[in-house]
């Protein structure tokens, strides 16, 4: 099993900046020209800013800052800061690829892997899938099988769904972590990765392992791991 994390930054692409700047308009109640020049003055910024943000959920136009993984419950791994986008994919698929390889009367054999997460089904396994396809990344088999299967199929264990396959009822990684008493988040989460990258990449690749590390205990809990 294969139990990873993706940090993700909103895309530095000047001319996707520009086309988002160019959808920043002023409420439609705006009618006259001082008052929807008035409102840009005061808002487009901002505005702006919220819409380059939200790339950073969009593979299309986000990037991976890092990867963190553990084989089998092994040591966490990461990729590193000074590796960029495209090495960082190609350094995970390298390990995704040894992890795949079993002994077998003195050859290799796929095992096959599943895929851990939290929401990874419904946020890293595409994100990463649409990274690659933009980088022209080709992915290891066995993670082209867990992008394309279904959340609930043998090749992915995401454990938001295991907790509850109910969207009412799914809950965060870091309620489990509560809930359960597995250290939590401690006050760094997702939303403060775009602005910590730049200054301290190595915090954010500590909390992308460490989000793997709690990954593992709550999927320990949620298979009933620790009362065997």
């Amino acid at each position: 099993m294969i139990t990873f994390d993706i940090e993700t930054l909103p895309t530095d692409n000047e001319q996707v900046i520009a086309a988002l700047a160019a959808m920043v308009k002023p409420p439609e109640t705006h009618k006259k020209q001082e008052t929807i020049d008035a409102w840009m003055a005061e808002n487009k910024e901002s505005a702006l800013a919220e819409l380059v943000s939200k790339t950073s959920f969009d593979g299309l136009y986000g990037r991976i800052a890092c990867i963190a993984w553990s084989v089998d419950g092994g040591e966490v791994q990461s990729t590193l800061p000074t590796d960029g986008e495209a090495n960082s994919i190609q350094r995970f698929y390298d390990a995704i690829r040894d992890a795949a390889k079993a002994k077998y009367h003195g050859g290799t054999a796929s095992t096959g892997l599943t895929f851990c997460g939290h929401n990874v089904a419904g946020f890293d396994l595409p994100f990463l899938k649409h990274r690659s396809i933009v980088l022209g990344i080709k992915p290891p088999p066995d993670a082209c099988k867990a992008m394309s299967s279904k959340p609930w199929d043998n090749y992915i264990a995401d454990t938001m769904l295991m907790w509850s396959s109910d969207s009412q009822k799914r809950a965060s990684m870091d309620k489990l972590c509560k809930a359960f008493g597995i250290t939590g988040k401690d006050g760094f989460d997702g939303s403060m990765v775009a602005e910590t990258w730049p200054v301290d990449p190595h915090k954010v690749i500590e909390y992308c392992k460490d989000d793997v590390r709690r990954t593992l205990a709550i999927h320990s809990r949620l298979t009933f791991s620790e009362c065997m």
